[in-house]
């Protein structure tokens, strides 16, 4: 079961690897401009906090359950 801090997780790393995709191609298009290196830059971050909320999540659902009446 997924639970919410990992579905958070799951969508930024969808978005790091789309966003990294998108670099890509901008980089075959037109090179490696500014724009382009922080968008890999944004990628990398993503991919990084989602790895770390789909670790952290399982552990920080069951703290929410037991503070919930």
């Amino acid at each position: 079961m997924i639970n919410r801090w990992q579905k958070r997780g799951l969508i930024s790393l969808g978005l790091g690897f789309l966003l990294f995709l998108v670099a890509a191609a901008t980089i075959e298009l037109e090179g490696a401009t500014v724009l382009t290196w922080i968008m890999l830059a944004a990628s990398g971050l993503f991919v990084v906090a989602a790895f770390a909320l789909i670790a952290i999540g399982p552990r920080a659902d069951k703290k929410d359950e037991r503070a919930e009446p």
